[in-house]
């Protein structure tokens, strides 16, 4: 018996073994991309930018740093979390009671909730958040966005597609 309970070993360890594998190649080379971007809200001349965020993956991303224009640390990056059905983008969300904004690292984002999830969340009058926000301040009209996100405890680096939302650097 014992051959054959070694045999049964090696190849549950050759199983997970190629299993781990195939988790770490699918991580490292398809690059998970579980952050969408929204909608877009841009104020004072594109000096300001707000987008909605969304994390479509299956677990936590933690966000770590946002880059502008070429890799430029911005004069100030919040993240916005709406208790509310209200997403975070727009002006005046500062009086918004149901949107708070707090530093970039110092809540991750949650996997997006379903409708029905949204829902049972607002009657329960939990205090779960329902939609995300980047806003960001610089000195100069904003023209690309760098997120740094870890996700399944790798980091990440993306460039936020900003669609026909820009043209070049200037507005459309």
């Amino acid at each position: 018996m014992k051959p054959k309970s070694k045999h049964l070993r090696r190849l549950a360890y050759a199983g997970l073994g190629l299993l781990l594998s195939a988790s770490l190649l699918y991580l490292l080379f398809l690059r998970p991309i579980p952050i969408k971007a929204g909608g877009f809200t841009s104020l004072t001349g594109e000096n300001t930018i707000i987008f909605e965020v969304i994390n479509e993956g299956f677990t936590k991303v933690e966000l770590l740093d946002v880059r502008v224009n070429d890799g430029q640390k911005p004069a100030k990056a919040e993240l916005g979390v709406s208790y509310s059905l209200h997403l975070v983008g727009g002006d005046d969300l500062d009086e918004d009671t149901h949107i708070e904004f707090v530093g970039i690292q110092e809540m991750p984002l949650q996997p997006e909730l379903t409708a029905d999830e949204k829902l049972a969340a607002l009657d329960q009058r939990a205090r779960i958040p329902l939609n995300y926000g980047i806003r960001l301040f610089n000195d100069t009209p904003i023209t690309q966005i760098e997120v740094t996100y870890k996700y399944w405890g790798i980091t990440f680096k993306r460039g936020v597609p900003m669609g026909r939302f820009f043209n070049n650097g200037s507005s459309t």
